[in-house]
């Protein structure tokens, strides 16, 4: 039962069919290997040696981050396991079966809170967009070891070249912008001073990436969409969530700024 309550965790990982092949397609294999591994985990280390991440010596919080991450994921899968329902058909879209998955996406929220607030009281010094990204970055790098890194290992070294690998790494960099999002919207909901209209856009970008998961389910399930197709919706809602958080997290940081210069006056 825990098997199945994980699988639904991870909706719309793609599962490929392991075939074999000639011996003349080793290097072939290796090479496709290497092109799904540097797609899913290379965006995470030019993100963090290409900003002030380095600079500001940011690497242990992305570390905790996704030690967090994999116990949040552990959590989760237990209590999906202990409180969801099996359903008779497996390959089919049950409502019921989505509310656990959507309420234990709340778990996700508590635990990026907990890293801002860590990173609060120990790195209060940082700069507040550094800190977003950091918790950002390593949750994603941590759901992208727990999830991806086993598949990519055990399927990409296949004697065929499959698709289902790239869509892989693809949609770990999806994932990434989701991240992104839900930490700059978890900062912001933990401002006092946010005004009243910021409040409800950051949470709904929260809300909308919990339920997330469960429409590509409908779209998977219900719809028979290609997974092309389920990549394509979350790329979008991505890009318009991250836009969303960013643009409001630049608007309280100008409002901050201006508060600073009037009391300065």
């Amino acid at each position: 039962q825990t098997d199945r309550q994980t699988d639904r965790i991870r909706t719309n990982d793609a599962e490929p069919t392991r075939r074999g092949g000639g011996p003349g397609t080793h290097q072939m294999t290796l090479f496709h290997f290497a092109n799904c591994l540097l797609l899913t985990y290379a965006p995470y280390v030019i993100i963090y040696r290409s900003t002030e991440l380095v600079d500001e010596r940011l690497l242990m919080p992305c570390i905790v981050a996704g030690i967090a991450f994999i116990i949040t994921q552990l959590i989760k899968t237990f209590m999906m396991a202990t409180f969801s329902m099996i359903p008779e058909e497996e390959e089919s879209f049950h409502l019921l079966q989505e509310i656990p998955l959507f309420l234990v996406g709340f778990l996700d929220l508590v635990g990026i809170y907990m890293m801002h607030g860590r990173l609060q009281r120990k790195g209060s010094r940082k700069p507040n967009h550094l800190r977003i990204l950091a918790v950002a970055l390593g949750w994603g790098c941590g759901e992208a070891v727990v999830f991806y890194l086993i598949p990519l290992w055990m399927g990409a070294r296949d004697m065929e070249f499959s698709w289902a690998y790239i869509e892989m790494g693809v949609l770990s960099n999806i994932k990434l912008l989701l991240h992104l999002a839900t930490s700059t919207a978890v900062w912001l909901l933990m401002r006092n001073d946010l005004d009243p209209v910021s409040f409800i856009i950051v949470g709904g970008v929260s809300i909308s990436q919990m339920l997330l998961p469960t429409i590509c389910n409908y779209m998977k399930l219900s719809l028979k969409q290609a997974s092309s197709v389920i990549l394509g919706l979350r790329f979008g809602v991505a890009v318009v969530l991250l836009g969303l958080a960013w643009i409001n997290f630049r608007l309280y940081s100008r409002k901050l700024q201006k508060n600073t210069y009037s009391k300065r006056d």
